[in-house]
């Protein structure tokens, strides 16, 4: 049996000091917003120190943020392969697997989603959606034809989603999450002069929206049809 090194074992209790201060805030503001909670019983009701508290966290802004980390770090998990991975991605499947880690956090995303900072919750918001634009450019199993604008194109699918899981999640989540992926797939620019693969491997065309230019196209090879109006 291996023995745990020192340095595994302050990263485990790492992992777990913040998952207590997460699950500690979680239950405090099921009574109070977060602008009358103190760190003081935020590390209190996760029985650890307010100094373990600064060790992980710079405030409790940043601990309410830390779940949506939490909700990107999942979906980077079940959908993207690690490094050397071989396993294609489809857009699809990515945002499928996207809305439904959503769901399964909707508790924490809602209160997120509520912080008073929303210049600090959008740019935190961008910096997990541009990860995993760089991580589907290069695993995806659709090619992504790199915009030469590129910044504002992610400043872009960033505003989009905000809004997007604002309004879900006010409404209580009464969609599906199967069914607002396929609401976020047909909304993405780009896409309709491509084709898509389906289960079985083969390549089928996308019918054609107007007004909208190739962003992505088939691994497998293959020229992309373009609308009559492109």
């Amino acid at each position: 049996m291996a023995v745990m090194s020192s340095e595994q074992s302050r990263d485990r209790r790492a992992r777990r000091t913040r998952r207590l201060l997460q699950q500690a805030l979680l239950e405090l503001l099921a009574d109070e917003p977060l602008s009358k909670l103190t760190v003081s019983q935020i590390a209190a009701r996760a029985d650890v120190s307010r100094q373990a508290f600064y060790l992980h966290f710079r405030s409790k802004e940043e601990l309410l943020l830390s779940h949506i980390d939490h909700v990107f770090d999942q979906i980077r998990a079940a959908v993207l392969p690690s490094p050397g991975g071989q396993r294609a991605v489809g857009l699809q499947e990515l945002l499928a697997t996207s809305f439904a880690e959503f769901a399964r956090h909707a508790t924490s995303l809602r209160l997120a989603l509520q912080i008073a900072d929303k210049d600090e919750l959008i740019e935190r918001l961008r910096v997990h959606i541009s990860a995993v634009m760089d991580a589907f450019a290069q695993h995806g199993r659709e090619e992504v034809m790199r915009h030469p604008m590129h910044d504002y194109v992610v400043d872009f699918m960033t505003g989009g989603t905000y809004m997007l899981l604002r309004s879900w999640t006010r409404d209580g989540l009464a969609i599906p999450p199967a069914q607002m992926a396929e609401l976020a797939y047909d909304l993405l620019p780009g896409l309709a002069d491509t084709h898509h693969t389906s289960a079985r491997g083969r390549t089928a065309a996308k019918p054609a929206r107007r007004g909208t230019g190739p962003a992505l196209r088939p691994r497998q090879g293959g020229r992309p049809s373009r609308s009559a109006d492109g």
